[in-house]
């Protein structure tokens, strides 16, 4: 007998369903019904996952390495961790969601007249009695302006600083000046310039290395680059390093 009413209340909740169901399809049609309600489900669950990888990824960006079992491994800071001048200003900056996982989400230069990027790097991690350089890691979009002037470049660290030029849109391939760093095409699509150098020594401890990328000519407007990050990675060989002690 139970089983009787288990199977009546199983009946009267399904029958209740068709019923609600059958009313939707009278008065909106079943194909409008199915497809809002399918389109409802997807949105709400892609916007979720969306939500959960980039804030998954973004919460360990400091931490995003290419292998820390390698001894040539290095470190990817991604454009949130970095601190670009104005980057709260809408009108000036735009952060944009990425399909590349790497870089869950990048920042895209709309307008500005200043432009600056920093990246403050404790090096406790770091290998001691090892060379490394910093890369800016970005894109060009087709419709630019103010990029193919001479950007400054630093790495500092207390009293220990160095300075280089470089260009992140060379007007020519090759510059008669040798000492402008250039870009170079990277094997994943990107764009990376080398922005500096450092050497970490023995016992940096919780030290802190400041990368800097800037073009401050108020009378120049830039837009149309596309920041991912900045990486440092180890290096054999090194020209005119920072030294960190």
């Amino acid at each position: 007998m139970s089983i009787l009413f288990t199977y009546a209340g199983a009946f009267t909740v399904v029958a209740g369903v068709l019923t609600i169901f059958i009313f939707l399809c009278t008065y909106a049609g079943a194909f409008s019904v199915i497809t809002g309600l399918l389109t409802i489900f997807i949105t709400a669950f892609v916007t979720d996952i969306s939500s959960r990888i980039i804030s998954r990824l973004n919460d360990n960006f400091k931490s995003f390495r290419s292998n820390r079992e390698e001894p040539n491994r290095g470190q990817m800071f991604l454009a949130r961790a970095l601190q670009i001048e104005h980057s709260a200003v809408d009108v000036k900056w735009k952060w944009v969601p990425n399909k590349d996982l790497r870089f869950p989400e990048v920042a895209e230069l709309l307008k500005v007249h200043w432009l600056e990027i920093k990246a403050r790097i404790n090096l406790d991690g770091f290998i001691p009695e090892t060379n490394y350089a910093a890369h800016l890691i970005f894109k060009i979009k087709s419709n630019t302006c103010g990029l193919d002037t001479l950007q400054k470049a630093s790495i500092s660290m207390g009293g220990h600083k160095w300075k280089k030029i470089v260009c992140i849109k060379p007007r020519v391939a090759r510059p008669r000046n040798k000492c402008i760093g250039l870009p170079v095409k990277r094997s994943d699509g990107w764009m990376e310039i080398e922005l500096g150098q450092f050497y970490c020594d023995d016992g940096t401890g919780n030290q802190e290395v400041v990368i800097s990328f800037k073009e401050n000519n108020d009378n120049i407007k830039k837009s149309g680059l596309i920041i991912a990050g900045i990486e440092v990675r180890p290096i054999e060989t090194a020209e005119h390093v920072a030294i960190v002690k």
